[in-house]
């Protein structure tokens, strides 16, 4: 009898403990966060804005902000905006798709360009491939949608 009180004390003290930890999903959202801040990227909890009425996102999902300066070379290139819509990926000029945005992961829904900066707007799912898809792209694949999409012109 006595044991069965220890026991219902020690659950009574560590039950609210254990509640406190995080998940595995919250863990890996922190993990994609500190590899980002590692990296130079800088992570916002921010939802993205201005997108056109015309380009609906795909989903209701909430997304994070993930961004970085653009080289000195890539500066003052003319913004663009793509949004992962239920018909596929469309941008708000009408210019097609580079292939480089067409391949990246399906947990990333908006991809913004400035004349200062990249910012990807994602759900953070997907586990290490898509953190690392997403920080390729930041790193380097908008460099590589510029070139393609100025080759075309």
């Amino acid at each position: 009898m006595v044991y069965i009180i220890i026991f219902i004390i020690v659950a009574a003290v560590l039950g609210p403990l254990l509640s406190v930890l995080p998940s595995k999903h919250q863990r890996a959202v922190a993990s994609f966060r500190d590899r980002a801040r590692q990296a130079g990227i800088l992570v916002q909890l921010r939802e993205p804005k201005n997108i056109p009425a015309r380009l609906q996102r795909a989903s209701d999902e909430s997304l994070v902000c993930y961004s970085q300066r653009l080289k000195p070379a890539m500066r003052g290139a003319e913004p663009e905006l793509w949004v992962r819509s239920r018909a596929g990926w469309e941008s708000r000029s009408g210019n097609p798709t580079p292939s480089v945005i067409m391949k990246v992961t399906e947990h990333v829904e908006v991809i913004f360009v400035s004349g200062e900066d990249v910012q990807v707007f994602w759900d953070e799912r997907g586990g290490d491939e898509a953190y690392s898809e997403v920080e390729k792209l930041i790193k380097s694949g908008i460099e590589d949608a510029f070139s393609e999409g100025r080759e075309g012109i």
